[in-house]
């Protein structure tokens, strides 16, 4: 049964695949192609450059760019246990709530308003779950899901993150990152199906040997922090590398004209799209 629902969800991404390139070879040439397939963007908390940070919004507009393969994400566990989107421990910066999301239930915190932070349009956007986020992207994107969940014992927000995903059958869609290196032993201990990266903002010796170790084999680093060296060693270990958050036109133009392969994440898909094809900022 198994091998047939995974076989299920590769001819679904098989389709999804193929309509991509269809959309994307009607828009731009074919080497601008080879450069998404080799620099593939992934919507930083959704698309939060034009929709407040990790609300349903923010990921329903990414998903409307069909060049846009991937989703970056954060999740933290409510009073309820239940993991919901959002990056702060505190709600004081994106909603109209106080305290820490671990001190409400996941019920409460869909009811805050987690988007008039951002612009007035966005009131009624609340804290997802990551239930919601899994549903909205299942067949169409795949997903990056950092786990924070500084108030959480690791192996309890990594098995709550892991049954979710198991649960939606996207074992082979997603990738848990974290900056914690005990959250990504805790899923390496319940899972060896679920791809594991380490994220970073620095370069130190043994990087890569360190991530491997790990069990991991995704790194997402500060794009600052990028060099050949470190881009050539992580593709002989098999590793791979998404750069984070790179906004800016002309930094975006550098990483996407660089050979080797790098996710690029970014708060501005449109912006990666436009360095990609080399055209001006839309």
């Amino acid at each position: 049964m198994w091998r047939s629902v995974k076989y299920g969800m590769k001819r679904l991404w098989d389709r999804r695949k193929r309509w991509l390139r269809e959309r994307v070879d009607s828009m731009i040439s074919h080497s601008d192609t080879e450069r998404i397939a080799l620099h593939p963007c992934v919507a930083h908390r959704g698309w939060s450059g034009k929709a407040p940070e990790n609300t349903m919004a923010a990921f329903r507009l990414a998903m409307s760019e069909p060049a846009v393969q991937w989703m970056e994400f954060d999740v933290h566990l409510s009073r309820d246990e239940v993991p919901v989107v959002i990056h702060d421990p505190t709600l004081k910066r994106t909603t109209n709530g106080r305290g820490r999301v671990s001190e409400w239930t996941a019920a409460e915190l869909s009811r805050l308003d987690a988007g008039s932070w951002f612009d007035p349009a966005f009131a009624k956007e609340g804290v997802p779950t990551l239930d919601e986020v899994l549903a909205l992207a299942a067949g169409r994107c795949r997903l990056n899901i950092e786990i924070k969940g500084e108030d959480s014992a690791p192996p309890l927000i990594a098995r709550k993150v892991i049954e979710l995903i198991q649960a939606r059958r996207l074992e082979y869609d997603v990738v848990i990152t974290s900056f914690r290196p005990e959250v990504l032993l805790a899923v390496r201990e319940l899972t060896t199906v679920i791809r594991t990266g380490l994220i970073i903002d620095d370069q130190p010796p043994d990087l890569i040997p360190n991530v491997r170790s790990l069990g991991a084999s995704f790194l997402s680093i500060g794009f600052r922090h990028l060099t050949g060296p470190l881009l050539q060693e992580a593709e002989d270990a098999g590793v791979t590398v998404m750069a984070w958050t790179v906004n800016q036109p002309a930094d975006l133009q550098r990483i996407v004209s660089r050979p080797e392969p790098i996710m690029v994440c970014t708060n501005y898909p449109d912006r990666w799209l436009a360095a990609i094809t080399r055209q001006e900022d839309r």
